[in-house]
């Protein structure tokens, strides 16, 4: 029963979000600045509670690649870009900023926390501001199983099934199973199977 209202709810949230969502996917081809998708995203954020988690959750399975069950996404968190995509049972806490990345599945992101490709803007020349230098955003990837603890800044790949600690700037890839903390991260130690 509890399941079959679920998705009642769902269904009126992506009957609700749909006119913001159908134009945001249908000119994606020509928002090549990702003005509209962006615009988008902020105003998303700004619903509160869970009425605004199902309105979230409607909305990027419109735009973005994301497996059902959808993402929970905490008030006041936006994406960059919508090069990203989302798998199934993932928790994204209040006031993050994601940019182009491949969330696995059942990963528990804290609140504040930013994922950012690293090289977006160049820096090599200074006879060009860096604003108008060629940059290459590079797409981040958090595995299956993963928690990233809160105000972590990640910057490269984090492998499965680690943990971040709060606050951790993640600047080189993370190993599977690890936990990282500091800034710069620094593996502590190596989760391992509760049998052993």
């Amino acid at each position: 029963m509890r399941e079959a209202i679920k998705s009642i709810i769902y269904v009126i949230c992506k009957a609700l979000v749909s006119p913001l969502a159908i134009p945001v996917r249908l000119l994606e081809r020509w928002d090549r600045q990702e003005n509209l998708f962006q615009f988008a995203s902020q105003f998303m954020s700004i619903f509160p509670g869970i009425p605004g988690e199902y309105l979230r959750r409607a909305f990027y399975i419109w735009v973005l690649d994301c497996l059902t069950p959808g993402p929970t996404i905490g008030f006041g968190t936006i994406f960059a870009q919508r090069n990203t995509a989302i798998g199934k049972n993932v928790y994204i806490g209040p006031f993050c900023n994601i940019g182009s990345s491949a969330i696995g599945d059942d990963v528990l992101i804290g609140s504040n926390v930013s994922i950012a490709s690293p090289r977006i803007h160049g820096i090599d020349s200074l006879d060009v501001p860096i604003r108008l230098q060629d940059g290459k955003v590079e797409k981040i990837s958090i595995g299956n199983g993963s928690w990233i603890g809160n105000g972590a800044i990640i910057l490269s790949d984090v492998g499965a099934e680690c943990v971040i600690g709060a606050g951790t700037v993640v600047a080189k890839a993370c190993e599977q199973n690890g936990i990282y903390v500091g800034n710069t991260a620094r593996l502590v130690r190596f989760r391992s199977n509760s049998k052993q």
